[in-house]
C-alpha cells in the first residue's frame, strides 16, 4: 500500500517536476552567457549612473522596476513558443532568445542593484527563498543522474571549443598586419 501511495504522489508531482527541470536548465544555459555580458555593460558610466538612481529608490520602487519589464517581456517568450508550435522555428527561437536575454539581463542587474531592498519585502524574500530552494533541489537531483554528468562534460567541451574559436577569431580580427580590423584601419586612415 505504501508503494502505491508513493507512486500516486510521484504521479501528482511529475507534471510540476518536468517543467521545473526544463526551466532550471534553460535559465542556467542563458545565465551562463548573459550574466558576464551584463557585468561588462555594468562598467559603463551611463549604466552606473542609472544603477545609482535605481539604488536610491525605496523597496517597492525597485520592485516595480523589477516586475514591470518582466511582465512586458514574458508574453514575448510565450509568443516565441507559439511561433515554434506553428513551425516557424527560426522566428520562434529568435523571439524567445531575445526576450529571454533581455528579461534575464534586466532582472539580473536590477536584482544586483536592489537586492537588499527587495529582500526587505517579506513576501518577496519568501518567494526568492522558495525559488532558490526549488532550483537547488532540481540541481541536486540532476547531479545524481548519469546523463547529467555526460551533459556537463559535453557543455564543458563546447565551451572550450567556443573559447578557442573566439580567441582565434579575436586574434585574426585584431591582428595589425592582416586582420579585418587592420584592413578597416588602413582604409579609414585610423591607427
Amino acid at each position: 500500500m505504501s508503494s502505491l501511495l508513493r507512486s500516486f504522489r510521484w504521479g501528482l508531482k511529475l507534471p510540476l517536476i518536468v517543467p521545473a527541470i526544463i526551466i532550471v536548465l534553460v535559465d542556467d544555459a542563458f545565465r551562463a552567457f548573459v550574466v558576464p555580458s551584463v557585468r561588462v555593460l555594468a562598467r559603463m558610466a551611463l549604466i552606473q549612473r542609472l544603477e545609482a538612481l535605481v539604488a536610491g529608490l525605496p523597496p517597492y520602487g525597485i520592485l516595480t522596476l523589477f516586475l514591470v519589464p518582466l511582465a512586458i517581456i514574458e508574453p514575448f517568450k510565450i509568443y516565441g513558443l507559439y511561433l515554434l508550435g506553428l513551425g516557424h522555428i527560426l522566428s520562434g527561437l529568435g523571439v524567445f532568445f531575445i526576450a529571454k536575454v533581455v528579461g534575464l539581463g534586466l532582472a539580473e542587474r536590477l536584482f544586483a542593484v536592489g537586492r537588499a531592498k527587495l529582500l526587505s519585502i517579506a513576501w518577496f524574500a519568501w518567494c526568492h527563498a522558495r525559488t532558490l530552494s526549488v532550483r537547488d533541489r532540481v540541481h541536486d537531483w540532476l547531479t545524481t543522474k548519469a546523463f547529467w554528468r555526460y551533459a556537463v562534460r559535453f557543455a564543458a567541451a563546447v565551451r572550450g571549443l567556443a573559447r578557442s574559436g573566439a580567441g582565434k577569431v579575436y586574434a585574426f580580427l585584431a591582428s595589425r598586419d592582416g586582420g579585418l580590423v587592420a584592413a578597416a584601419r588602413r582604409r579609414t586612415g585610423i591607427g
